[in-house]
């Protein structure tokens, strides 16, 4: 049940970012060069590199599947012939935090305040230490935002580390699927998250104008919240049962 969580709230904030990403980096971009443009027909002028951008977001989805396989290989042993790897579920616990942490500040780049669905998520006892630290973040970045560029840097950078994560990810549910799913149930099982995965991405299209980039980025920084505690509560499950 958490794996399929995790599955389905991740793939969703992950097609949320797609088709969101292109308006957020374009507008970002327009933002930057009309600082510098002597007119408003200049500035507009200015193209946004997507092709550059996109090859930039695959080279970090290959670094973050390098990763996972470092990270996870139970070829690592120290002195004593004990296994140095990290464990699936510890490794989805990090990845998915980090995951939420990008998005979160991806979505406060590209707004000049902290979203409405922040204030309402970090009122609820299970996500409030999760978005906590995000929102924190916005304070900090109010200052540096102000400056030509710091919307940039903070959204490429924001975006660069959520795929990297992304690359992360099919290898970590790939496995966590092959470990508690059983082979003739999990098709099934998958078809069957993949109920709210679509559901999710849908509403949030259909609500696109009432949500805007930003808030369509925050219903992606929620789902990626759940879906970190949902991967906390498995690992306690796990640990549980190592007892």
């Amino acid at each position: 049940m958490l794996v399929g969580a995790i599955q389905s709230l991740f793939e969703a904030a992950m097609y949320i970012f797609v088709l969101n990403w292109p308006p957020a980096v374009s507008k970002a971009v327009s933002a930057y060069f009309a600082k510098f443009a002597t007119d408003s027909s200049a500035a507009a002028a200015i193209g946004t590199p997507y092709g550059t951008v996109f090859s930039c977001f695959m080279a970090s989805c290959l670094l973050g599947s390098t990763l996972f396989g470092q990270l996870t290989s139970s070829t690592k042993v120290d002195k004593n012939g004990k296994s140095k790897a990290i464990s699936t579920e510890s490794f989805a616990v990090g990845m998915l935090g980090l995951a939420a942490v990008a998005m979160g500040s991806a979505t406060l780049s590209i707004g000049s305040s902290t979203p409405r669905i922040f204030s309402a998520l970090t009122s609820l006892p299970v996500l409030s230490t999760i978005l906590s630290p995000v929102v924190a973040l916005c304070g900090n970045l109010s200052t540096f935002l102000s400056q030509p560029g710091g919307i940039l840097s903070i959204l490429m950078l924001s975006l660069f580390l959520f795929e990297s994560c992304v690359g992360m990810y099919f290898p970590t549910i790939g496995t966590l699927r092959s470990k508690y799913f059983p082979d003739s149930h999990r098709s099934v099982v998958m078809n069957l998250f993949g109920i709210p995965l679509n559901a999710m991405v849908v509403t949030v299209f259909l609500s696109i104008e009432k949500l805007g980039v930003q808030g369509a980025l925050g219903v992606s920084t929620m789902a990626l919240a759940v879906a970190t505690a949902c991967g906390f509560k498995l690992k306690g499950l796990v640990n549980e049962d190592k007892k």
